[in-house]
């Protein structure tokens, strides 16, 4: 391995999740820990799983360090949904059928996607080991391409659902489509015809992606001045769906 990427796969694997803990301390500071509890418990859950990898990496056997990534993986992608959830939330705190609505629509969907990565493992060929990465990969894929799609949703429409582009539920969700698009991207690359030397620099793009969404998290935290609530905008189209939504009969 050249001695150059291998320095750049070492930064991009440790940096981000040095900076993890900075972002945990600073929603604490903002008390923002209390309006999106589930994604701090994903900073700390993250920057205690790193832990777990690298010490798995550095001191044990590769299978060790196999299953720590597949149970990590898997908890963090379980988090990702609660965060998805936490944001979907946020925005239409204020209108309860609309709020109603896409809690059950997330809750069918996440059914939907962790029966078809169980399916995968019960029917994929290989090693236990290799049928559990298949699952949990393609669960991860599937939460990549929600948050992916929640990122172009709150751009669309976060102005009439009056959720302003300077909000940590913006931040937050802008960070994980940073990342979301690239794993998707780098996801259909692989399955191109591409050299080994190419896989090796795409394989740097997931992780190279994730350093820039902590990066936003942290910049989003830092210019915050304030814990921000949700949207307190009167937003007409949204109380018309509101509306129409409550006068829906039961």
């Amino acid at each position: 391995m050249v001695q150059w990427y291998k320095f750049v796969l070492y930064y991009l694997w440790i940096a981000p999740h040095a900076l993890l803990p900075v972002v945990s301390v600073l929603m604490l500071m903002r008390r923002l820990h209390k309006s999106f509890p589930v994604f701090f418990l994903y900073t700390l859950y993250e920057t205690l799983g790193f832990l777990l990898r690298f010490a798995a990496y550095g001191f044990a056997s590769g299978r060790l360090y196999r299953y720590a990534f597949i149970v990590t993986l898997a908890g963090s992608t379980a988090l990702r949904f609660g965060i998805i959830q936490e944001i979907f939330n946020h925005v239409f705190h204020g209108y309860s059928r609309l709020e109603t609505l896409a809690t059950a629509s997330m809750r069918w969907l996440t059914g939907l996607l962790l029966v078809a990565a169980i399916l995968s493992v019960v029917y994929s060929s290989g090693s236990i080991s290799d049928n559990l990465m298949a699952g949990v990969a393609l669960l991860s894929r599937s939460v990549a391409i929600i948050q992916a799609g929640l990122l172009l949703f709150l751009f669309l429409v976060s102005r009439i659902f009056g959720l302003p582009w300077h909000s940590c539920a913006f931040g937050i969700a802008f960070g994980f489509g940073v990342f979301a698009s690239t794993e998707l991207a780098v996801s259909a690359l692989h399955l191109t015809d591409l050299t080994e030397h190419s896989k090796d620099l795409l394989d740097l793009l997931p992780t190279g992606s994730y350093h820039v969404s902590v990066l936003v998290w942290l910049g989003y935290l830092l210019a915050a001045e304030k814990p921000l609530g949700a949207a307190t905008h009167s937003v007409s189209e949204m109380d018309q769906w509101s509306g129409e939504l409550e006068r829906t009969p039961q």
